[in-house]
């Protein structure tokens, strides 16, 4: 059997085009990996060099060669990440959430049932979430809309609207809601990390300006002695979890009400039987 190392040297010979550049990307050196080239040769019982008194290139064998170690190299990775993939999967759990408020529910709830397996979430805009799912990224995901494919068991787990808050002098308390638009070329207060949210706020208000927030205790702090409007959840509001002194206005853009589903691989549907069991339409609510 060839020793994978070989094969390494052989494949950086054919991309670097000399054997002092290969030996130097390597760490290793010039005889060493002549001697590697001449052990691969009489391995295969073929020749794979053009020899003069001064250099050494690949003939067309050799040149198929090392397209097919480059192949059985790719090859090896895969097989060494899936296999710590799995292993990983084994002891940690990876989901990603979309947004805040689907993490801040489902996270006690995770714990609960994988009692012993660590939890690694991922929040951000789910755009790429079923590609994830389906490459082995994530084993659960909370997404904003149903999988646009095959291959993925899913369930809607709830809904979410939101509103903008505001201070009692501000004008929009007038307004039994608003829209998005009334809200662009205003500065508004905003988390940074709301997952699919941000892009949407964005493409709605292109003129707003955003005062960012990375800590959640600054941005309520900031909330409660300033007049900055801020985006706000039904949720946490349905909790009574409000900035004091501000109200609340519905924002009316379909956009701004959004329903969540949590998914799965279908091949995975099995392993997560007890989650989807408890998870109904008002889990997020």
């Amino acid at each position: 059997m060839i020793d994978i190392y070989i094969l390494q040297q052989l494949a950086a010979y054919a991309e670097c085009g000399t054997l002092s550049a290969a030996a130097e990307k390597l760490h290793t050196s010039q005889p060493a990996m002549t001697r590697s080239m001449k052990k691969l040769e009489d391995e295969l019982g073929v020749t794979l060099f053009e020899r003069s008194k001064n250099h050494i290139s690949l003939n067309k064998t050799g040149q198929i060669a090392a397209e097919y170690a480059q192949r059985v190299l790719e090859a090896d990775r895969d097989f060494i990440e899936k296999v710590r993939q799995y292993d990983r999967s084994l002891h940690t759990l990876s989901v990603g959430f979309c947004a805040p408020v689907p993490q801040e529910v489902f996270t006690p709830i995770l714990n609960t049932i994988f009692d012993g397996m660590t939890i690694s979430a991922d929040m951000k805009d789910d755009a790429t979430f079923f590609d994830d799912l389906e490459n082995g990224i994530y084993q659960l995901a909370i997404t904003h809309s149903i999988p646009d494919r095959e291959g993925f068991y899913y369930k809607k787990c709830g809904e979410e609207s939101l509103f903008v808050s505001v201070l009692p002098s501000d004008p929009l308390t007038f307004y039994p809601e608003i829209h998005l638009k009334d809200l662009d070329g205003l500065s508004i207060l905003l988390l940074t990390k709301i997952g699919f949210w941000a892009n949407m706020h964005r493409a709605k208000t292109p003129h707003t300006k955003y005062l960012p927030q990375i800590d959640r205790n600054t941005f309520n702090e900031l909330a409660e002695h300033s007049a900055y409007p801020i985006f706000a959840s039904d949720y946490f509001i349905r909790r009574g979890e409000r900035i004091q002194g501000r109200i609340d206005i519905p924002i009316a853009d379909p956009e701004c009400h959004t329903e969540y589903y949590l998914v799965c691989a279908e091949s995975e549907r099995d392993r997560f039987k007890r989650l989807f069991s408890l998870v109904n339409e008002k889990t997020i609510y």
